[in-house]
């Protein structure tokens, strides 16, 4: 499975591991290959090695408290003290370690307990600072995706453009055509007169 990164931040985007929540979710973080999958194309680790049930369960429940929290700092609502607890408790093992192999080369060790704790430290340090004003939720239709606005004016709607942004506009398209010509007859051609 091919993981889509495009919300600007890490842990949003780990958030994002639970799709269309509002209508029909899709677990993407389905099996335990699919977390090492995930950690190995976020760019977290090289080799996160075998990951258990135990492990993924984890995963899941900091996914959850990342995207509670994300929600309410969009809102600009106070997170619950679980999810803050959850993440603070996470972040406490030991991350990843990014070691030089050569030059233009580093290596990433770490397991899944490794990759979690990495996770859960950059989001307490997105929602423990001023980032976490940027965080929005896509205007897409049944899209759930959190990102991170930081266009110049502060406008941004879509999680992406290519994807999101690009559905929106066809239905625009579509209704604005529609609405000029109700009965659903072509507009008249220049040969038509």
């Amino acid at each position: 499975m091919d993981f889509i990164f495009v919300s600007d931040h890490l842990a949003l985007d780990f958030a994002a591991t639970l799709s269309w929540r509002a209508s029909h979710p899709i677990e993407l973080l389905a099996e335990p290959a699919d977390l090492a999958a995930w950690a190995t194309q976020a760019g977290l680790t090289d080799h996160p090695g075998r990951v258990s049930r135990a492990g993924l369960d984890r995963a899941r429940s900091l996914r959850e408290a990342i995207y509670r929290t994300a929600v309410a700092a969009e809102q600009g609502a106070d997170a619950a003290v679980a999810d803050v607890r959850l993440i603070r408790e996470c972040a406490r093992g030991p991350q990843v370690v990014v070691a030089l192999k050569a030059l233009g080369e580093v290596e990433r060790r770490g397991g899944v307990d490794e990759v979690l704790a990495t996770v859960a430290t950059r989001a307490g340090e997105l929602f423990g600072g001023d980032d976490r004003r940027l965080v929005r939720v896509c205007a897409g239709t049944e899209c759930t995706r959190l990102f991170l606005d930081r266009s110049r004016a502060g406008n941004r709607r879509w999680c992406d453009k290519l994807s999101c942004g690009s559905r929106a506009n066809a239905t625009a398209y579509r209704r604005r055509k529609s609405a000029a010509h109700p009965s659903g007859a072509a507009p008249p051609g220049p040969c038509d007169e």
